[in-house]
């Protein structure tokens, strides 16, 4: 890689959307499942899979391509990426990426966009400048980051979603044993004998040799989280995933002392900062950062070391398209403090279809990509299809 700068020339954003109702005959055919599939959901319904592309490029001709979180409309971080970040990006150097990504942060943190869309847009740029570098390199992005402390990622399947009958969570949890996986998720927050009856049918239909995480998304206060906590104890269950608010990091302490389980949190924290803070508090046991939402994979080294520092995993979110599914296996490959990764199975055409070569998953493993930069392909005629908005 040359020691000179390689100036960028120009920042492209490409919005996507999957509508849910092209998956079925007519929009009432939709499941509720699918458009509720969480309980903060109940808010605001999913109605399709979203993403935005963003894509670097230099004055040799090169392209980087990163992707930023699109929920819940893509065209907001692409307009982030286009009216505010591009003017900053235009004529720096695309190979310094940690001067790159303060100079965005900075430019926005006294203003106090400092979370949010802004930062899911600066991740956007930063995984396209990491891919560029890579292929510049001409080797896989976690060999960059010192890597592979890995060559496969254990992951889990995510979700089982908020079916109305427990029968149905089960036919869900069964189907993803029978793809292979050895772990799975399952949506709860519906009040302690719901989360009783759905958990019991999965744990009775997959057995005990099947792990199976849950995700409350946030839907409890203290009391109810600890009585449900101990369903989890009774069922052999230790995941217990955004059980309170986000930023209730009191009782997200007192609610770890009181159950034992391991608290998980922050799919919807983005810097170090907020880590920082659950940290002293002492108030999570795994960190789930999303390397489409925080920043990219540069601030997510960061908070990886720093979780480290208090013997905490980090597992990463896997909401997004195929090219933060490449980037988070990039990210994971290199991180010594993994715990697992979330491989999203709800029906997704801009996860594995977009790509030429989508990673492969066995034995309740995903392959880590060795192409260059994040290790995958476009299938450019594909993201066509799912283009709403370019900027």
């Amino acid at each position: 890689m040359s020691t000179q700068p390689l100036r960028i020339t120009k920042v492209e954003a490409v919005a996507l959307s999957a509508s849910f109702d092209d998956l079925y005959d007519s929009p009432e055919d939709v499941p509720d499942w699918l458009r509720y599939p969480a309980s903060s959901h109940l808010v605001l319904p999913r109605r399709g899979q979203y993403a935005t592309l963003v894509k670097v490029h230099t004055e040799d001709g090169s392209v980087g391509i990163g992707e930023a979180y699109g929920l819940p409309s893509p065209q907001v971080t692409a307009t982030v990426v286009a009216t505010v970040l591009a003017p900053l990006l235009i004529g720096q150097d695309a190979l310094a990426t940690g001067a790159i990504w303060e100079r965005l942060f900075k430019g926005q943190a006294a203003g106090g966009h400092n979370r949010g869309f802004y930062l899911e847009a600066m991740a956007g740029v930063d995984l396209a400048l990491w891919d560029l570098r890579g292929k510049l390199a001409g080797v896989p992005v976690h060999r960059l980051l010192g890597g592979p402390v890995r060559e496969t990622v254990d992951c889990y399947a995510s979700p089982v979603a908020l079916h109305a009958d427990p029968e149905d969570s089960a036919r869900q949890a069964l189907g993803f044993v029978d793809d292979g996986f050895k772990a799975l998720k399952v949506k709860i927050g519906r009040g302690e004998r719901t989360d009783r009856a759905h958990l019991s049918a999965v744990r009775a239909a997959v057995g005990d040799d099947i792990e199976i995480l849950t995700d409350v998304n946030c839907a409890y206060d203290l009391d109810e989280a600890t009585r449900v906590g101990a369903v989890l104890a009774d069922l052999g269950i230790s995941w217990y995933e955004e059980p309170l608010q986000v930023d209730d990091l009191a009782n997200l302490a007192e609610l770890r002392r009181r159950t034992g389980l391991t608290v998980v949190n922050g799919e919807t924290h983005f810097t170090r900062f907020d880590l920082r803070d659950s940290l002293l508090h002492r108030a999570i046991d795994v960190f789930m950062p999303n390397v489409a939402r925080c920043g990219g994979i540069t601030e997510a080294m960061r908070l990886s070391a720093l979780a480290s520092a208090f013997h905490v995993d980090i597992a990463p979110h896997g909401v997004g398209s195929g090219v933060s599914l490449c980037a988070a296996l990039q990210l994971c490959a290199a991180t010594p403090n993994l715990r697992t990764y979330e491989y999203n199975r709800l029906p997704n055409p801009i996860r594995e279809n977009i790509l030429v070569n989508p990673p492969k998953f066995t034995d309740g493993a995903l392959v880590v990509p060795t192409g260059p930069g994040l290790g995958f392909e476009l299938d450019e005629d594909t993201v066509d299809r799912y283009v709403i908005a370019r900027f």
